[in-house]
């Protein structure tokens, strides 16, 4: 008989505390990684910089904009990790009210306003609907792309400074630890000269 699954991991709420767990593992080796720590905070600067894109791929442009800043490439990765399909929409919504906000005269489009349009571009031939959702998806992606820049870099900066402290204070700690083992060993090793 095949164990069942306790009532606390089904539904959202078990989906939810799932992940989280997975994800604090994730950044608990990211911490963990033998590196210097200069390197793995670059690097998980770089994923928490590209974690809003609004595109898909953001592990990947990354883990690239890690290792062209000199970062550890896998530090990136759990980072982007931030954007699920829950959290996508919510994030990306704020990201383009963010850039809307900021770009002088951008009207901002509603969700009824962006039904409206699609709804146009559905009822359009499809090369007239693929010269036409340029400039709608223009309209929209330009000021998500804005905010979202602002956002990773306004996580970016503090993420990179607590990465780069804890991954510190881990290795004095694993280095310490390992002094210590060692004077244990030393001094309970037989004496060779018999």
């Amino acid at each position: 008989m095949p164990a069942q699954p306790s009532q606390r991991n089904r539904g959202v709420g078990g989906w939810f505390r799932r992940n989280w767990r997975s994800f604090t593992l994730a950044v608990r080796r990211v911490v963990m990684l033998e590196d210097q720590p200069e390197r793995i905070a670059r690097g998980c600067a770089a994923g928490m910089a590209t974690a809003y894109l609004p595109m898909l791929g953001q592990t990947l442009v990354g883990m690239l904009l890690a290792w062209c800043i000199r970062g550890s490439p896998l530090a990136a990765m759990p980072w982007s990790w931030v954007t699920n399909p829950f959290t996508t929409l919510p994030i990306w919504y704020g990201c383009y009210r963010l850039g809307a906000a900021i770009l002088p005269g951008h009207v901002t489009v509603t969700w009824q306003g962006l039904q409206r349009q699609v709804d146009q571009l559905q009822a359009l031939s499809f090369t007239d609907g693929i010269l036409r959702s340029a400039e709608v998806f223009g309209s929209v992606f330009v000021p998500m792309l804005i905010g979202s820049l602002i956002v990773g870099a306004a996580t970016a900066i503090p993420t990179w400074w607590l990465v780069r402290r804890a991954v510190t204070a881990v290795q004095v700690r694993r280095a310490a630890r390992c002094a210590h083992w060692k004077t244990r060993l030393v001094s309970k090793a037989p004496d060779a000269t018999i």
